[in-house]
């Protein structure tokens, strides 16, 4: 009888036992994550400018820990984008350049970005804005266009809400960048007061949506990302925010003349004709510019507000942890720098505040040094989201608990890529900078926050240099697969044919040589006009000697360029779903462009045999511009859509193709 009650109790204990089940997100704190768009130090909490006024930042910041000594991985939207939200260093991921598609990185494939793994743990993601990299979309405010437009590199199986709706991260600006209201006619750097309420802004919208969400009670935990265009450009926000800035009381940033004159000659390259900093001060602009950046930053102060707001009114209050920064830094003139880039304090140092119920204590800070590359592994760490394992940062949960906690690691920052890759390292105390070609930076920021006096030849700061040089990366993987992946042997006859997806690329020194040799190019790709009608299919050269395969206003085009000359060719305009197009360039003097069952378009390439000689750049697939001159193509982006054949054939240099009798012109 006993061996029956125990056999018994076994059986009903395996019946009763629960099933396993995927790991819930349950009990979990939300996260609110807000980025704004070239935000500098210009807080009240930093201090950046003595005129700043941002209330609720600075609110948001003694809700919990201020960073006063936080970096981004790199000065430029998207490889700084890039790398907080897939956790990975440039130099790990390849990802380098605004125009460089992060989604086509090999390094990035099949690594969660920060929300799929989210979404993957449980968590019901939302994003309202610029999370990944975006644009305004241009004077037309295009969905897709030159780094991207509105959509930009937009992660569609990231979210499961998203405004303003799938598959656009960026809200049409009620007025277009181009206006010229400050007559310097630099691109879309740009500002003035526009006649427009906040609410019809691109981020008053992007605002209300996350006050709605965050105003309701949500069912399962839930990562919303909330992306604050402004103060990128143009900085177009309503008269109010400027009258907070009386122009004639502007403060200037703190500058030293000859400042450049002891750093080394790879950080002047802006010192050109051109440098925006002559064409301010000629103007006499400076304090335009200055205020026109602060009231830009004081108007996405007030979108902030509004959030937390709606927050600390809503059913959330006491369970999210919420994170505040910037993609990177700004100058305004120092170093006679202005926008992004380099490797200077003023382009790095970004706002971040994180409030973390149950961990953080109000008004805390820190001073030790913290990166975008760290936040991945934070907000694993502090909702209990087990990391993935290709994270290079570290998590801040240390000196979010502990004020005093101290961080041996440095904050790097990268700027260009492969071999050309520059570095800096800043820590507590110092900001060392190696360029790629040997030159040297040291600041002492205990007695020089301006960085106005390089230390880098001084014999008795060779250990610091050392050690802080220790932390940068080793290597700079590539984004694109190897070449030998992509170049296959020759053929008997001679051919060589070349198997492409986008974000390859091929050097000139390993592409085939193509000199007095045909080129035959077929592409089969699925087709969306709204995102792909002006992009690049592949590009092989400059505008000196090259070709390019792409997409204009949905017309299939071939363009070959001579001495920045261009003969183009093209067939009538693609309908949406599957498409394939063909392109011959022939060694008899000719070219065709077809896409098969449609049509085909011949015309005479503007040399007599095949190309003259080999071009000076390598074959890249699916990326924006190649030889096309900005002026003529300023919406080319890259191709955003799915290939399912992109092969190159360079044809023996005996082949000739039999050249065609072309009608005769009309008269």
């Amino acid at each position: 009888m006993r061996l029956l009650l125990v056999f018994l109790l076994s059986v009903t204990a395996l019946v009763a036992a629960p099933k396993k089940r995927p790991v819930s997100a349950a009990g979990r704190p939300n996260v609110l994550f807000i980025i704004a768009d070239d935000l500098r130090d210009y807080t009240g909490w930093l201090g950046g400018h003595p005129q700043a006024k941002t209330p609720h930042m600075d609110r948001l910041a003694r809700m919990g820990m201020r960073f006063t000594n936080a970096h981004c991985n790199f000065a430029l939207c998207n490889p700084s984008r890039a790398s907080l939200m897939t956790g990975l260093l440039p130099s790990s991921s390849g990802v380098f350049g605004n125009e460089q598609d992060w989604r086509r990185s090999v390094q990035i494939a099949g690594k969660p970005t920060l929300p799929e793994h989210f979404k993957a743990a449980g968590y019901l993601t939302a994003a309202a804005g610029k999370i990944f990299h975006a644009n305004h979309g241009g004077p037309e405010g295009r969905l897709a266009g030159w780094h991207g437009g509105r959509r930009g590199f937009e992660q569609d199986s990231a979210w499961d809400q998203r405004f303003p709706r799938a598959g656009v991260q960026i809200p049409d600006l009620p007025v277009h960048t181009g206006q010229n209201f400050n007559g310097l006619d630099i691109w879309h750097w740009d500002w003035g007061h526009v006649p427009v309420e906040d609410s019809q802004t691109d981020d008053g919208q992007c605002a209300a949506f996350a006050a709605d969400f965050l105003g309701k009670a949500q069912r399962k935990p839930f990562f919303f990302a909330l992306g604050l265009y402004r103060p990128h450009s143009p900085w177009y926000v309503p008269q109010k925010y400027f009258d907070l800035f009386p122009l004639e009381g502007i403060t200037l940033p703190p500058v030293k003349e000859n400042d450049l004159d002891d750093v080394p000659e790879a950080a002047r390259g802006h010192l050109k004709a051109g440098n925006h900093h002559d064409a301010i001060l000629k103007a006499g602009k400076w304090k335009e510019a200055v205020r026109a950046y602060l009231a830009n930053v004081a108007f996405c102060d007030a979108m902030l507000g509004q959030v937390l707001d709606a927050l600390e009114k809503g059913p959330h209050a006491g369970n999210t942890i919420i994170v505040f920064t910037s993609d990177h830094g700004w100058y305004l003139g120092e170093k006679q720098m202005w926008h992004k880039g380099r490797l200077w304090e003023e382009a790095t140092r970004v706002p971040l505040a994180i409030v973390a119920p149950k961990v953080t204590r109000p008004d805390s800070v820190t001073g030790q040094p913290a990166a975008l590359i760290d936040l991945y592994p934070t907000l694993c760490d502090l909702t209990g989201v087990k990391p993935p394992e290709h994270l290079d940062g570290a998590s801040l949960r240390p000196l979010l608990a502990d004020p005093a906690a101290t961080r041996d690691r440095p904050a790097i920052t990268t700027s260009g890529g492969g071999k050309n890759a520059s570095y800096a390292a800043r820590d507590a105390r110092w900001r060392y900078i190696r360029y790629a070609d040997g030159g040297e930076e040291l600041y002492d920021h205990d007695t020089d926050p301006h960085e106005w006096t390089n230390l880098a030849a001084a014999p008795e700061h060779a250990a610091v240099k050392t050690r802080l040089a220790a932390h940068f990366p080793q290597e700079f993987r590539s984004a694109s697969r190897p070449v030998v992946e992509l170049v296959g042997p020759p053929s008997p006859s001679g051919s060589v044919d070349l198997a492409l997806q986008p974000g390859d690329e091929i050097p000139a020194a390993d592409t085939p040589p193509v000199q007095g040799r045909g080129i035959y190019i077929h592409a089969a790709f699925d087709y969306n006009p709204e995102v792909d009608s002006d992009s690049t299919l592949l590009s092989h050269g400059d505008e000196r000697l090259g070709y390019v395969l792409h997409l204009a206003a949905s017309r299939p085009t071939l363009t070959i360029l001579v001495d920045g000359k261009a003969t183009s060719i093209n067939t009538d305009t693609l309908e949406a779903g599957r498409a394939q197009v063909r392109a011959l360039i022939s060694n008899s003097g000719f070219m065709s462009i077809a896409v098969p069952g449609h049509s085909e378009m011949l015309d005479l390439t503007p040399f007599p045999g095949g190309f003259p000689q080999e071009p000076a750049t390598g074959i890249a697939a699916g990326q924006s511009f190649g030889p096309l001159k900005v002026k003529d193509h300023p919406n080319s982006t890259p191709f955003d859509g799915k290939f399912t054949r992109l092969q190159v054939t360079i044809m023996p240099p005996q082949e000739v193709v039999a050249k065609p009798i072309l009608p005769a012109a009309k008269p």
